[in-house]
């Protein structure tokens, strides 16, 4: 008895453990940051500061209606990625900023984590967490005027939308963790579509030569 409570102990303590590494990646790498937490002070650094200057001129230059201006520039200010992009729609930034705030974003997870949580995820959990996001999505959209779904990490959909699109997860986020040894799976490619080809005919014997010119009248 001792050995089985002792065992569904160390299941939980293991299970908790992931809990809380699934909860940071979401609510950290994956997500919007809020005024009042800490993370949002570590994002805006001096760079930080620097490309949203360039953003915001770059917002006001390309939206003529002040509230789409106005949501662009805001939902920059708290990291969301979508806004910091080359999005013909709804960014006012560029693919390098873009990877820029994704990778400040991972520098402010790897300072939430232990040595052991980045060991972890670094040993196949973020991968897993990257493939899981891809296949496990939201419903209801988020933001709603975007009408994108959002990823869903431990149970619970995460702020920053934009970084669990294909698109995203394609061009800026699995380069940015492989550069930091948290992916190292081969790129997936999209299959190439089979090429069809000529069916191999199997020789006429003679007997079948001489009936077939037989039929077309040859004989």
């Amino acid at each position: 008895m001792k050995k089985i409570l002792a065992e569904w102990k160390k299941l939980i303590t293991e299970q908790t453990d992931k809990d809380r590494i699934l909860n940071k990646v979401r609510d950290i790498f994956f997500g919007a940051f809020n005024s009042w937490e800490p993370e949002y002070t570590m994002l805006h650094d001096e760079k930080f500061e620097e490309n949203f200057a360039m953003l915001k001129k770059q917002a006001e230059e390309k939206f003529d209606n002040p509230e789409k201006r106005n949501k662009v520039i805001r939902g920059a200010n708290i990291g969301l990625s979508l806004y910091w992009s080359d999005n013909v729609n709804h960014g006012a930034g560029s693919a390098g900023s873009a990877e820029y705030i994704i990778r400040r974003k991972l520098d402010i997870l790897e300072s939430f984590l232990s040595d052991d949580e980045k060991n972890n995820l670094k040993s196949g959990l973020m991968e897993q967490i990257v493939d899981s996001v891809r296949k496990d999505r939201s419903n209801v959209p988020y933001p709603e005027a975007l009408a994108v779904s959002s990823g869903v990490i431990n149970g619970k959909p995460v702020d920053d939308a934009y970084m669990t699109t294909e698109e995203a997860m394609d061009r800026f986020v699995v380069p940015v963790l492989r550069s930091k040894g948290y992916y190292t799976s081969p790129t997936k490619t999209t299959k190439p579509a089979a090429q069809t080809t000529k069916r191999r005919e199997k020789p006429m014997d003679l007997a079948d030569m001489m009936a077939q010119m037989k039929k077309f009248g040859r004989q």
